[in-house]
């Protein structure tokens, strides 16, 4: 094919990438990781705050790479529905922009059940949505494409002139189509991420608008990657590994521009979502074990391993194995003095009661002793666990 702007050599629309042993082990282990995270069976409360969690994580990351400096703090309190000064206002702006393009986004992939194909208009739309309202703060008219005359130069990249801009994202739009074949049906696990990973490097080559090219360019990525069937709860790993990797995303962009070759911008993203899929799990991994824990407890309370107690002791007894620390030995005293629940319980009873309890939740496997320190026998669910995190195996 022959390229249509011979100045931009690397804007080809050719497959100039190749993907090594590692990296196609990586997006295999991704693809893993997404259907547990998917079939986890998440408390619905837990997998709202799951989610809630995942998409300011998003928001932040994918305006604190533009600059915006707000803190997770913040980000709740906007969420929220708080307000901060009127000096942050426009900084509030931006990360409400992008949560509400989120928040949209989501509802039509994910509820509505509504795809579409990446065309000019759908890029325009992406682009009103983190402009609206941003006045002189963002120097772009929201859903306009750069025109003859508005040339731009970012850091030490030259992007297309205005003028090329509605060719370019047109050829970029028909390439995505004959490369990808998403309204065939057809695309596998790996061709979902690669045209995500892929439009998003695009979009910042070509620059089609005067500012949030950037944003434009992620929220379209986590678009295709929602469209794959990337968990929601998972939603901000892209943006979140760009942002903590920032510098090395510029260079890892400016890199493959120079090359024209977007095998290695790949290999690096790929990394940091397999990373940050493996995050995710953990967290999963936790809240299911720690509801399978809560459940075991209840059950083995309500046993006839536990008969003979009355309702009341059977009740106090449940109470404190539910607050026992989960990761690390402490000592009674420590709990009596930290935990309302044990000193709620135990203000007026007796040290041989607090003892007897004690050895009876020994006895029944709830709780264990290291000297005078104590822990919840919770490892005694791992043992069988099915959910294992996905190992780096050395890539």
């Amino acid at each position: 094919m022959t390229n249509i702007l011979p100045s931009h050599p690397h804007i080809s629309f050719e497959r100039n990438w190749h993907l090594d042993e590692n990296t196609l082990f990586m997006l295999g282990q991704c693809e893993s990781i997404i259907r547990i995270i998917s079939s986890a069976p998440l408390e619905p409360e837990n997998r709202k705050k799951l989610l809630h969690v995942s998409m300011r994580k998003g928001a932040q990351a994918t305006t604190a790479i533009e600059g915006n400096t707000l803190s997770e703090e913040e980000i709740i309190k906007i969420d929220e529905g708080g307000n901060l000064p009127p000096s942050k206002e426009y900084l509030q702006k931006e990360v409400q922009n992008v949560i509400s393009a989120l928040n949209k986004i989501l509802s039509e992939v994910v509820i509505d059940g509504k795809d579409h194909l990446i065309t000019p208009d759908l890029i325009k739309s992406f682009h009103t949505y983190i402009g609206k309202d941003l006045g002189e703060h963002f120097r772009a008219i929201p859903g306009q494409f750069r025109t003859a005359g508005h040339d731009v130069i970012v850091g030490s990249y030259k992007p297309p002139l205005g003028k090329d801009v509605v060719s370019l994202v047109v050829r970029l739009c028909d390439w995505l189509k004959e490369m990808f074949h998403y309204e065939d049906g057809k695309q596998n696990f790996i061709e979902q991420v690669l045209q995500a990973i892929v439009t998003h490097v695009y979009i910042a080559w070509i620059h089609p608008f005067d500012d949030g090219n950037g944003r434009t360019a992620r929220l379209i990525e986590f678009y295709l990657l929602l469209r794959a069937g990337l968990p929601n709860i998972a939603s901000h790993i892209p943006s979140n590994h760009y942002n903590d990797t920032r510098e090395e995303y510029y260079r890892q962009l400016e890199q493959a521009g120079k090359e024209k070759n977007l095998s290695r911008f790949i290999a690096y993203a790929v990394l940091g979502f397999r990373d940050g899929l493996n995050e995710v799990l953990d967290v999963v991994q936790k809240d299911v074990l720690k509801t399978a824990w809560y459940n075991y407890i209840y059950e083995i309370l309500d046993s006839k391993k536990a008969a003979g107690k009355t309702k009341a002791i059977v009740k106090r007894r449940r109470d404190i194995a539910l607050n026992f620390p989960t990761e690390s030995f402490l000592t009674i005293d420590h709990l009596l003095n930290n935990n309302a629940m044990f000193a709620r319980k135990y203000a007026k009873l007796s040290p041989m009661t607090l003892k007897r309890d004690l050895l009876e939740l020994e006895k029944l496997e709830l709780i264990v002793r290291q000297g005078d320190t104590y822990k919840a026998n919770i490892e005694i669910l791992k043992q069988s666990m099915p959910l294992k995190k996905i190992k780096n195996s050395g890539v």
